[in-house]
């Protein structure tokens, strides 16, 4: 009886760990991207909860709490070896993010273990939703989708997904949707701020982290994990191009290592040849967007590219219909009614929907995620490359910050941000000269030979 019974238990647990992976549609009674359908949060965190359960290439976590107290989350997802084994490359990442630590001979066998690992972050803007509709569909389909490009994936990157980082204004969004259907508000964003505090302003906190959101972000994803590729998923207006994608306009911040601008021209234009090859149009490149301030692009500061993507919107879930004179005649960097070099193929009119969205978004995130996968080595290689430029800046030697402060607060709440994005901070322990003035004991030196000299040149210059 007693083995049976072990047999039993057995057949139990095998028969649950072989449960399909749940399809989108079963958990949220329709199809992802069906016009007139948002999602709610905790139905968002449940589906991921489920995917991790069914399925030994993901793994699933809290990552802290939003403002008004909602789950923060991120999943986990590559090959079943490799998720295994997080706790190896979360530690390869570190040992190549300090140089100083990691000699080449070290650094090139670390190199050749390691794998790419890409952040895909999604609707900080909340009435931007499609991305978190996305990160659902793309999951699954990256779980249950044996093509030779997604075992390549798999493979050969550590990816995480954040399918929103501002689940307040995601659930905000999607209660005033549901209000205002069938009324003249339809597709309206909502008559309150969608982040309890900064509003639209939330994707500017990369510098000051002042939110709990970003806080969580930076803590637990950025600072542990140190991406190669920090993706972060936008919508813009409904009357011009489709999507925008990298390569950036000028300026580039003088700060960001020219490799990391380089790989981000690479990722850029393959995801705009991708979805042309796709029979998608409407993609513009080197158009509309820069590449500067450290209030929205942490990682390129870090070691890492910032990729963004700006898909046109519809009016939240309602499709839009878009006639062809209510096109812009005008965009910064192109015309969105002319073929130029940036902008092969207009977007002519038309009907617009959040399945559009999405479709646009499937396609640029496999592209993504492909090409830091077949060059897996290089991305990794270059990532130790950087930090090595960084520790063997020159110029500025150092910065000082004196302990006798006018304003003690504003000092240590600057010496506290430094902190928080991994600067090193010394303390002098004895008297010490520099530019021709004395400094005392007790004086802080924020030295640039260090992995995140970019970081703290920028903010102190």
């Amino acid at each position: 009886m007693r083995i049976r019974a072990i047999l039993l238990l057995a057949v139990l647990a095998w028969t649950a760990l072989a449960a399909p992976v749940p399809t989108p549609e079963s958990h949220f009674g329709h199809q992802i991207g069906v016009d007139r359908t948002v999602l709610d949060w905790d139905k968002v965190v449940s589906y991921f909860q489920k995917l991790a359960a069914s399925s030994d290439r993901i793994r699933f976590r809290e990552i802290g709490k939003s403002t008004e107290g909602r789950p923060l989350v991120a999943a986990w997802i590559s090959s079943a070896a490799n998720i295994k084994n997080l706790g190896r490359y979360q530690q390869i990442q570190q040992r190549l993010a300090d140089p100083r630590r990691t000699p080449p001979a070290e650094a090139e066998k670390l190199i050749a273990e390691g794998k790419t690992v890409v952040l895909i972050t999604g609707s900080i803007h909340a009435t931007e939703i499609a991305a978190t509709h996305t990160a659902i569909q793309f999951a699954y389909q990256l779980l249950t989708q044996d093509k030779p490009k997604f075992r390549v994936i798999l493979d050969n990157t550590i990816f995480i997904l954040a399918p929103s980082i501002n689940p307040d204004g995601l659930d905000l969004v999607t209660a005033w949707y549901r209000k205002t259907l069938g009324t003249p508000f339809e597709g309206t964003s909502p008559p309150e701020l969608y982040q309890k505090y900064v509003g639209h302003d939330n994707n500017r906190d990369w510098y000051i982290f002042s939110q709990a959101e970003t806080r969580a972000a930076i803590s637990q994803l950025h600072n542990v994990w140190h991406p190669h590729i920090v993706y972060d998923v936008h919508q813009q207006g409904p009357y011009a191009s489709r999507m925008f994608v990298p390569p950036w306009m000028d300026p580039i911040e003088p700060n960001i290592d020219p490799i990391i601008a380089q790989q981000c021209n690479l990722i850029g234009t393959a995801m705009a040849t991708d979805l042309t090859a796709a029979g998608k149009t409407g993609v513009v490149i080197n158009a509309l967007y820069d590449y500067w301030t450290p209030a929205r692009h942490y990682q390129s500061y870090h070691g890492g590219l910032r990729i963004l993507t700006e898909s046109a919107s519809a009016r939240i879930a309602s499709p839009i219909t878009v006639k062809p004179e209510q096109i812009s005649e005008g965009g910064l960097g192109y015309n969105p009614r002319q073929a130029s070099w940036n902008y092969l193929e207009p977007w002519k009119g038309g009907e617009w929907r959040l399945r559009d969205i999405i479709d646009y978004q499937l396609i640029a995130w496999e592209s993504l995620l492909f090409e830091a996968s077949v060059r897996r080595a290089d991305f990794v290689r270059n990532f130790y490359a950087i930090h090595q430029r960084a520790v063997a800046r020159k110029s500025p030697y150092a910065f000082v910050v004196p302990a006798s402060q006018y304003d003690p607060g504003s000092a240590r709440k600057l010496l506290e941000t430094l902190a928080f994005g991994l600067v090193e901070i010394e303390r002098a322990s004895a008297p010490f000269t520099a530019g021709g003035k004395q400094y005392p004991p007790g004086t802080y030196v924020i030295r640039m030979q260090q992995p995140y000299s970019a970081f703290a040149k920028t903010l102190l210059e």
